[in-house]
């Protein structure tokens, strides 16, 4: 026999051939279960796993959508119920000006301290004011990316100074009425009136005498500040009004108060 006929003849070594009399001695009744077996039962289980995860999460789903229209419709009920609320407020508090002017202009002290009580809402900014006066509108130079070139807090604070100096009554900036607590702020890349972002350009409007301000103005460091600034490009411009109407200002909590003298 030549050796590779003998290597092909013993090529199954004698321990093999051993086991496997053994198994065919034993039968087919101990054989370890097959491994395809074990994995359709792992996967039987894990698809268990997942029906019930997915039940689970479709029964919390359900659940979370009902609590959510529920939170909807308690916030749409409490807002409904704050704003008849508030109704009830404003029609109680014109109920109340209307019982005091009533009641104020019946005597001649009443209507007395009826027209104080305008005069004061007017200084303090309590109270709507209309009448004539000056618009004063302010704005950067255009097109600039300069800070120096735009309008900065302290320029409106200048202005509005110079504006109380010649006589203003009552002064607002873009519709935000200033009293005597209103600050007037540098935010970011913004002015804030009143706590109020303002955009550009900037109205300022005054209340007085629209023959005298505008020309008394440019003689106050305020308005000579805004004539330098206008010589760098900002813009100023100054019209006069025969009517305006300034809202009134927000109102604050009142801390403490003291009567000047002299004032009665």
């Amino acid at each position: 026999m030549g050796l590779l006929d003998y290597v092909a003849a013993t090529s199954i070594d004698e321990d093999y051939a051993h086991v496997s009399e053994l198994r065919g001695s034993s039968g087919s009744g101990d054989r370890p279960p097959r491994p395809r077996v074990a994995a359709l039962v792992v996967l039987a289980v894990f698809g268990v796993l997942v029906a019930t995860a997915a039940v689970q999460t479709s029964r919390n789903a359900e659940e979370s959508a009902s609590s959510r229209e529920s939170l909807v419709e308690q916030v749409r009920s409490r807002r409904a119920a704050l704003d008849r609320r508030q109704e009830t407020i404003a029609e109680l508090r014109r109920d109340i000006a209307v019982r005091r002017a009533s009641e104020l202009t019946g005597t001649a002290q009443g209507r007395d301290l009826q027209a104080r009580l305008s005069r004061l809402g007017v200084e303090t900014g309590s109270t709507a004011t209309r009448g004539p006066g000056i618009r004063v509108v302010v704005d950067d130079a255009p097109g600039t990316t300069d800070p120096r070139q735009k309008v900065q807090a302290p320029d409106l604070q200048k202005l509005v100074n110079g504006l109380w100096q010649v006589g203003a009554e009552a002064i607002a900036i873009n519709g935000q009425r200033l009293t005597a607590v209103s600050p007037i702020r540098d935010a970011g890349s913004a002015v804030t009136v009143n706590f109020r972002s303002l955009r550009r350009p900037y109205t300022v409007s005054a209340i007085g005498s629209p023959k005298t301000m505008g020309a008394r103005l440019l003689d106050t460091k305020g308005g000579q500040t805004w004539v330098t600034l206008q010589s760098i490009g900002l813009q100023f411009e100054i019209d006069t009004e025969e009517a305006m109407l300034l809202p009134a200002a927000k109102p604050v909590s009142l801390r403490s108060a003291r009567e000047r003298e002299g004032r009665r």
